[in-house]
């Protein structure tokens, strides 16, 4: 075959016209869909990322506010003169320590000059005998009277990466006289475990940041923990971030991997945290769709191609009523339908034809709608994913309960209401009496299913205004808040607890008879601080069990 006749042939220059816009049309096509995806999906991602790390930023901010109170309180609490007694003032501590055991390596007094420690629980060799007059940390809490977070370091002592918080102790005159710290293992269980032992996605992970101590206080990478943060410039977002910037972005790393980052504070500590999902992973379904739609596409313009070459050469032929109908479908008139074929020459075959690309297109409608369905349905199961999550990270999987944590913070709330309204709070610590035996001789099973059924009988009976939370073991707490009169009030709610306990436990063909033990601290009156008033009702509870077990006692100093 001659070239220039097949160049200057008018279905040849048709089909190659034809060939090339569908060419470009599925490069835009692609173009525009991957832009979409992207950003579609960068939304959704970005979304989760803030999402996650505001919860893992909440986590870690409770948890050092739960220790800058525990501080706090103690400092206010202690007896001045026991500066003078070290002695004593170890047994001070160490029943605080063993009470809230909030720092993992213990807590330390300092003298106002910073030279040596007064008393430290539970002792560390060698500690007494370190300078602190030049660490900053102390200097800030002696100077500033402030409560400090020190920053993350390496223990000379323990040789572990410590975070120190510390606050002042001051006389009546308010004058500084000594300074309490804590330290914390950056590795203590239940600390940052949600920075350290979490990953997101495949690749993912957290990081905490100290801005004003240039330096990364924890990491899901190892290697990260505790190291300098990149200098200025190599990090757009981070650099950001810096400054003051709060929210998600995607950036490359100093490691030059881009990434999909968001930026969240602990407010508690001048710190922030970190959620990242490298761009490859995050953007995987993009490349997924993107081959699957070039396979397609190149897939069905080679059939259109072929299709398009029997409609041109039959297009040429008299074929009046076949066009026209084509048109009206193009036109909208009528809807897009299979053509009669009526007869079975070149005008049938053009039909027929025809016919099979609305077969085409009815299957690649089908196969898109499938696809958005089963698209929508995977985001619709993420979402259900992190409420399950959330639940589960405030509540007592056993008894659907509030945990510690969520109980923690009712308590914080139920204070400040109380403080700002005028009102009391009663706080009835409960312990079951006689549940290790059911655990022993019928197994945890059976000691499940009491809990259960203990929970359900409190739920019951108790207002629903009422926090019931669950802090482990056998031992169970119940908040009243917005009190006019707390003490008759808790009184009635202790009776009606020792009532709902007092029938026997149906555990299959066993009958379980429990008692139970409860102690009351009622706020105002017998603490000024949520940690105090969970140790008062928590030692009245002891108090119960010592006269005779089966009933409730109010605290009493």
């Amino acid at each position: 075959m001659q070239l220039r006749p097949l160049a200057n042939s008018l279905i040849f220059r048709v089909v190659a016209i034809g060939l090339f816009l569908m060419a470009v049309a599925l490069v835009t096509r692609l173009a525009l869909l991957t832009g979409t995806l992207r950003e579609s999906i960068q939304e959704l991602v970005g979304t989760h990322l803030l999402a996650v790390a505001t919860y893992v930023a909440g986590d870690i901010d409770g948890k050092v506010r739960v220790r800058q109170r525990l501080l706090e309180d103690m400092a206010k609490d202690m007896p001045l003169d026991l500066l003078q007694k070290p002695r004593e003032l170890e047994s001070w501590l160490a029943r605080h320590h063993a009470l809230v055991p909030l720092f993992s390596l213990g807590m330390v007094v300092v003298p106002v000059s910073g030279h040596g420690a007064i008393a430290d629980s539970p002792p560390l060799a060698g500690r007494r005998e370190l300078d602190f007059s030049k660490r900053d940390w102390f200097r800030d809490a002696r100077d500033k009277t402030r409560f400090v977070v020190g920053k993350p370091e390496i223990d000379q002592l323990t040789q572990k990466g410590i975070i120190i918080m510390a606050a002042p102790i001051q006389d009546k005159q308010h004058r500084v006289v000594a300074v309490i710290y804590g330290t914390t293992a950056l590795d203590t269980p239940g600390f940052l475990d949600l920075i350290q032992n979490n990953v997101i996605g495949r690749t993912g992970g957290y990081l905490l940041i100290s801005p004003h101590d240039d330096i990364f206080v924890a990491a899901t990478m190892p290697k990260m923990r505790l190291r300098p943060l990149p200098p200025p410039g190599a990090n757009r977002m981070h650099d950001l971030a810096m400054a003051g910037y709060r929210g998600t972005g995607i950036t490359v790393n100093a490691f030059g991997i881009e990434e999909l980052v968001a930026f969240v504070s602990v407010t508690a500590a001048d710190w922030f945290v970190v959620a990242r999902m490298p761009s490859e992973e995050a953007f995987e379904p993009v490349e997924k769709i993107r081959d699957i739609v070039r396979r397609n596409g190149l897939a069905i313009s080679l059939a259109l191609a072929v299709v398009f070459i029997f409609v041109l050469v039959l297009a040429l032929r008299p074929m009046n009523h076949a066009s026209r109908e084509m048109r009206r479908m193009a036109a909208g008139e009528i809807e897009l339908q299979r053509l009669p074929v009526t007869r079975g020459d070149e005008i049938g075959t053009m039909i027929a034809s025809f016919n099979q690309l609305v077969d085409r297109l009815r299957l690649n409608e089908a196969s898109l709608k499938e696809r958005s369905d089963a698209l929508e349905k995977a985001l619709g199961d993420l979402r259900q994913s992190e409420a399950r999550m959330t639940h589960m990270a405030h509540h007592d999987p056993l008894t659907g309960l509030p945990n510690r944590a969520l109980f923690e913070d009712r308590l914080h709330q139920a204070l400040m209401r109380a403080e700002r309204n005028d009102k009391s709070a009663a706080l009835l610590f409960l312990d079951l009496d006689g549940f290790k035996p059911v655990n022993d001789h019928h197994g945890h099973e059976a000691g499940d299913e009491v809990l259960r059924q203990l929970t359900a009988r409190f739920c019951e009976n108790l207002r629903r205004a009422d926090t019931v939370a669950r802090l482990g073991g056998d031992e169970f707490v119940v908040l009243l808040a917005d009190l006019d009169d707390a003490r008759r009030n808790a009184a009635i709610v202790a009776a009606k607890c020792l009532e709902t306990i007092a029938p026997d436990f149906l555990v299959g063909e066993l009958r379980l008879s429990l008692g139970l033990s409860i102690g009351i601290a009622i706020y105002p009156d017998d603490a000024a601080g949520a940690a105090t008033l969970l140790a008062h009702a928590d030692q009245a509870m002891y108090r119960a069990k010592q006269n005779g077990r089966g009933r409730y006692e109010f605290f009493r100093p």
